[in-house]
């Protein structure tokens, strides 16, 4: 597995969500880097971390003791993790199942639509499986894209749009291949992101939201300090209610961060503040 360590302190470990890539939150190490040993890594059959197995295990419990490896590899006890999108739920299942090697976990944006059977926030992720399905992967990385803007441009949410946008992307990973033939160089983060898309729609989205179910009784009665949180701008969104809903079944509070889905990449200094803040506690 790809991981990058950053900074000094007690370890933190971000676990990125869909794409599944370290880069994610580049932009945000360097602020927490000041307080934390920062881990980031590329998630199990995403970018730099390529499955030696095309069938092996991509389900949440096998995600969750990637993270107990990373560490276990680092010689590192115990560490805050923090999980965005899948990267929440994969935190999740951390917390559930080797809450011994965390000093906390922030959950946030779980799409844990599965809670919510026949529910808006479900019919919502049910129509991404089916563009995946139908229209392809990259055509489902569009209309991904959308569901993680609190006001997606009209552009991303028409037929017409994700051909236009996913042909586009199609030119790019070709001519990224193209350019590591001729140069030898790898490829940067948004030709990677790219190139995850088949593991996203394929297998993760399913194994992430469809077959995956919290153990809500170890969930309960985790020995460690754990948020549940949304954005402040994702009202509405299908991974906002889902956090709300599993903070009440544990009767833990939800906090709120800066900016929506992806606050990291939005409002870096401010989401690091936050996230420092709650740690601190």
């Amino acid at each position: 597995m790809y991981a990058e360590i950053t900074g000094t302190g007690a370890a933190l470990v971000l676990i990125p969500g869909g794409g599944g890539d370290a880069e994610m939150y580049a932009d945000v190490v360097p602020l927490l880097a000041r307080r934390f040993t920062v881990i980031t890594y590329d998630r199990r059959g995403n970018s730099r971390s390529p499955l030696d197995d095309e069938a092996a295990s991509i389900a949440v419990t096998d995600q969750a003791a990637d993270v107990v490896a990373v560490l276990d590899h680092l010689g590192i006890e115990r560490a805050h993790v923090f999980g965005n999108s899948g990267g929440a739920i994969i935190a999740l299942e951390v917390l559930a199942g080797h809450g011994d090697r965390l000093l906390s976990a922030v959950v946030h944006e779980p799409p844990l639509v599965q809670i919510l059977p026949g529910s808006p926030e479900q019919r919502e992720l049910d129509e991404l499986r089916r563009i995946a399905d139908t229209e392809g992967p990259l055509r489902g990385f569009v209309a991904f894209a959308a569901m993680t803007m609190p006001r997606p441009p009209r552009l991303l949410q028409t037929r017409a749009g994700r051909a236009v946008l996913a042909a586009a992307m199609r030119v790019a990973l070709l001519a990224g291949a193209v350019t590591r033939r001729v140069t030898g160089c790898a490829p940067g983060g948004m030709h990677r992101l790219l190139g995850n898309a088949e593991m996203l729609f394929r297998r993760e989205l399913p194994a992430f939201c469809y077959d995956y179910h919290p153990d809500f009784t170890a969930l309960g009665s985790a020995g460690v300090r754990w948020w549940p949180a949304t954005g402040r701008d994702s009202g509405g969104r299908p991974y906002h209610r889902p956090a709300h809903v599993l903070g009440e079944k544990l009767g833990t509070p939800v906090v709120e961060f800066p900016g929506g889905h992806t606050a990291y990449q939005q409002h870096p200094e401010e989401f690091a503040r936050r996230l420092t803040e709650l740690l601190d506690t």
